[in-house]
């Protein structure tokens, strides 16, 4: 509606087979207010979503909704905005990664062009802050995000600095790893720094390296994440990335690891095809998906998916097969 908004809403409903259970449903609705017109000719936009979901036990609070304001502009830029998921939603179709908080966030943006700077394309410094409280206002997570300086040159270069001050309140006990757990009502305040490099996507070999340290919980924890793109014809592109993590608490010693492969492949405007394996030394779990997309024009697109998930065994040393699923999906976008 108008130029840059909308309204949405969409319904599932949740057949079960089992003798006694009932159906699930799901409903929600969402909106986005935008204008490029604020002040003249800035950007402004209102988001806000509602979600609804059966509540066999009838205990009520099963509801998330929230809201936020965004302010997306060259020089100056920000957004406030609020998030609450109540303890006893939890969608039949999807998934809830947090119950039982509200959620409170905002960030500021300041980035000057240079005129006429040799290198320097544009800096940007910012702040922001993500809060997490209870269902009774109580702190469980504060997470302040500040970039004293980000660089990006007119190559397309860029490097930047961040410190991030963190505060973690342990509702339940938390077993971080096997063996190594972190009681409940503990809580920790931690400060760590991260230094962060990328080189522009367009160059037929490409980066995007980072890496943090300080402190975690109780103790210390390193963090090194590389990726690399690389483009060897028109139309593919192949992304490989590991993230390796040395965590060192009083309570124990571990490492974890994560290695991800994508293959993006477009034969042509329309047709295009992504592979994507990843593995972790947490789960150890293989996975693969191939993702079909047909765009029969623009708006209307058809796409096939397969997902297979293997496991390391570590007795027999071999994978073996979790899981296998397909699914299909036509969008279809009606215009006047």
């Amino acid at each position: 509606m108008l130029t840059q908004s909308y309204l949405g809403s969409f319904f599932t409903r949740r057949y079960t087979r089992s003798a006694g259970e009932d159906d699930l449903y799901t409903a929600g609705a969402d909106f986005r207010l935008a204008t490029a017109a604020f002040r003249g000719s800035d950007n402004l936009s209102m988001n806000g979503f509602f979600l609804w979901n059966t509540d066999t036990q009838e205990r009520g609070d099963n509801l998330a909704y929230g809201f936020d304001v965004d302010y997306p502009n060259d020089l100056w830029s920000g957004g406030i905005g609020f998030t609450e998921v109540q303890p006893n939603h939890g969608p039949a179709i999807g998934f809830t990664p947090r119950r039982g908080f509200r959620g409170y966030n905002a960030n500021v943006n300041f980035g000057p062009r240079p005129e006429a700077h040799r290198w320097i394309r544009q800096l940007t410094f910012s702040a922001g802050v993500d809060l997490r409280t209870d269902m009774d206002n109580q702190t469980v997570t504060r997470t302040f995000d500040l970039t004293p300086f980000r660089v990006q040159l007119h190559s397309g270069d860029s490097f930047g600095f961040s410190v991030r001050p963190t505060y973690e309140l342990l509702e339940d006990d938390f077993e971080i790893s096997d063996g190594v757990v972190l009681p409940a009502g503990a809580d920790y305040s931690f400060l760590r720094y991260g230094f962060s490099f990328s080189t522009p996507g367009r160059r037929i070999i490409a980066t995007n390296t980072s890496v943090e340290f300080g402190e975690f919980m109780s103790g210390h924890r390193d963090e090194v994440s590389v990726g690399f793109g690389i483009r060897p014809m028109v139309g593919v592109v192949a992304n490989l990335a590991t993230e390796w993590n040395r965590i060192d608490l009083p309570e124990g010693e571990f490492q974890t690891r994560v290695h991800r492969a994508t293959l993006d492949t477009q034969f042509n405007p329309w047709i295009f095809v992504v592979n994507n394996v990843q593995y972790d030394s947490v789960s150890k779990r293989l996975g693969w998906q191939i993702r079909f997309r047909w765009t029969v024009e623009p708006g209307n697109d058809l796409y096939l998916i397969y997902t297979q998930n293997w496991l390391d065994d570590p007795i027999d040393d071999r994978l073996f097969t979790q899981d296998r699923r397909g699914a299909a999906k036509f969008v279809y976008t009606y215009r006047w």
